[in-house]
């Protein structure tokens, strides 16, 4: 029963995801207004293959897009998108950077970004280990009981390994929470150095929480 109200539920918010993932619709099309949807793409930080794609859209609606007014607006939009605090909330959100930053504020966007990113990196793998945390603490917990509730001796034996295996995991985890509150917690991961972040996700990786540095 469960399943099949799962599926409606689907079945219903299909559409709008579908149509939320269009380049563009046939209302804005038909609006034109190029220069001002140039420079929203541009501020987005959306790079400058995307008018191809509107105008292939756009030519199934039989409406013609005005390129170069949306080049214009999109020139515009990527002065306001290549700044530093812009560059380190795209990162920080995890967002792909294409690339449309030129000049001497290309490195200055680019290294907040990079900033961002590895703050954002950090996040995930932190509520990873910590979500891993709950689980083992959990199923510690329901061995233990389990271990109060039989004699025999074969399940004694299989449910005592399983208790020290996850009590030797739930030591790796805390260590590695430990190490995140060392550094304040992983908004501070530009305080880092390469030492600290490698040995910080080695105990990552042998919790099989895989981690590129």
């Amino acid at each position: 029963m469960q399943t099949l109200k799962r599926l409606r539920l689907l079945l219903f918010i299909l559409p709008a995801l579908l149509a939320g993932c269009a380049v563009i619709s046939e209302d804005e099309c038909r609006a034109g207004n190029w220069y001002e949807r140039g420079i929203e793409d541009g501020a987005r930080g959306r790079d400058q293959t995307l008018v191809y794609q509107i105008a292939q859209k756009c030519q199934e609606y039989g409406v013609r897009t005005d390129s170069e007014a949306w080049l214009r607006g999109h020139e515009e939009g990527v002065e306001q998108f290549c700044t530093p605090e812009n560059g380190y909330r795209h990162g920080r959100q995890g967002r792909r950077y294409q690339g449309v930053c030129t000049g001497p504020t290309a490195d200055l966007f680019l290294n907040a970004y990079r900033q961002g990113l590895a703050d954002h990196q950090v996040e995930q793998y932190y509520r990873q280990l910590a979500a891993r945390q709950d689980w083992v603490e959990r199923e510690l917990y329901a061995v233990n009981v389990a271990m109060t509730r039989t004699q025999d001796q074969g399940a004694l034996s299989s449910l005592a390994m399983r208790r020290s295996s996850l009590r030797l995991e739930l030591q790796r985890l805390d260590m590695a929470m430990f190490r995140f509150g060392i550094f304040g917690g992983f908004g501070a991961f530009d305080r880092f150095d390469r030492f600290d972040r490698i040995g910080t996700f080695s105990a990552f990786n042998s919790l099989g929480l895989d981690f590129m540095y």
